[in-house]
C-alpha cells in the first residue's frame, strides 16, 4: 500500500533486500516488548544498501505507533524519507518463531514499521536514535495498555461529583461534569493518570502520590519527585491547590 511514486526511484534489488531484511529481523519476536534496530544498510554486510539510516520495528499492533515514531524522528531533527507500515497477521510458535501468516479473520496482527531517515553516520548517533524511538514505543504501550483503567477513573470522578457534590455553584458542577463526559466520549487521548494527596504538615502543604495510583506514561516512576517539586514552588503558587475549583486545566 505504499504510493508508487515513493518507490519509483528505488533499485528493485534494494527494495527486495529491505523486505527480506525486515522479515529476517521479525523471525523471532515475543509479544509484549517491541523489537527495534537502527542501522545503515551496506550490501556487503546486510545484503542491500540505502543512502539513509533505517529504523525497523516489530511490535504488537496498537494505535499511535506510526504517528509517535514519526514525531520522534522529527524531534530528533531528521527528515523522514520513507515509511512503510504493513499490518502482518503473523503466526508464531511458543518460542516466538514465525511460522507463517494467518488467513483467519480477526487474527492477532503485528506492526512491521520500516522507516528511512537522514543518514546518521556515527554509531553513537544510531544508539541515541534507537533509545529515543524505543522510549516512545514504550510510552505508547503504557498509554494504550492503561487507556481503559484511565477512562474508568475519569468516569468514577464524574460519578463521585454526582453522588457527593462539592460546595460549588450548580452551574460550575454541571459544566465540569459535561466536560468530563465529553472527554470520556472519545474526544481526548488519555496518556497518563496519577492521584495525589494534599496534606498540611507543620503548617505547610505537602503533595504526595497515592501509592499504586499511577497509570499510562505516569506509571514509569516520573511522579516520584512530585513532592519535592511542589515544595519548591512559591507559597502563592502552592496556594492554588487550595482554591475551591472543580477543574484546573494547565
Amino acid at each position: 500500500q505504499v504510493d508508487a511514486e515513493d518507490l519509483s526511484s528505488r533499485v528493485p534489488e534494494d527494495l527486495y533486500g529491505a523486505a527480506m531484511a525486515h522479515l529476517g529481523f521479525a523471525r523471532r519476536f515475543s509479544s509484549g516488548t517491541p523489537k527495534l534496530r537502527v542501522y545503515n544498510p551496506r550490501a556487503e554486510e546486510h545484503g542491500w544498501a540505502s543512502p539513509h539510516t533505517v529504523i525497523e520495528v516489530v511490535n504488537d499492533d496498537m494505535p499511535f505507533l506510526v504517528d509517535s515514531v514519526t514525531m520522534e524522528v522529527n524531534r530528533s531533527g531528521l527528515t523522514l524519507h520513507l515509511i512503510v507500515h504493513p499490518l502482518v497477521p503473523a503466526v508464531r510458535d511458543a518460542e516466538g518463531t514465525l511460522q507463517g501468516l494467518s488467513a483467519e479473520p480477526g487474527s492477532a496482527r503485528e506492526s512491521f514499521i520500516h522507516v528511512e531517515v537522514d543518514r546518521v553516520p556515527e554509531a553513537a548517533g544510531l544508539d541515541t536514535l534507537a533509545t529515543d524511538v524505543a522510549r516512545v514505543l514504550g510510552d505508547v504501550r503504557l498509554a494504550v495498555g492503561d487507556w481503559a483503567p484511565m477512562r474508568g477513573h475519569l468516569l468514577a470522578i464524574v460519578d463521585g461529583i454526582e453522588r457527593q457534590p462539592p460546595a460549588l455553584p450548580a452551574e460550575e458542577l454541571a459544566e465540569g461534569k459535561a466536560f468530563l463526559h465529553w472527554l470520556a466520549d472519545n474526544h481526548f487521548t488519555l496518556l497518563g493518570y496519577c492521584c495525589h494527596d494534599l496534606a498540611s504538615v507543620d503548617g505547610q502543604d505537602q503533595l504526595t502520590v497515592v501509592a499504586d495510583s499511577s497509570l499510562g506514561i505516569l506509571n514509569d516512576g516520573s511522579t516520584k519527585d512530585v513532592a519535592t517539586s511542589f515544595a519548591a514552588l512559591p507559597p502563592e503558587v502552592r496556594a492554588y491547590a487550595r482554591r475551591p475549583e472543580l477543574l484546573v486545566i494547565t
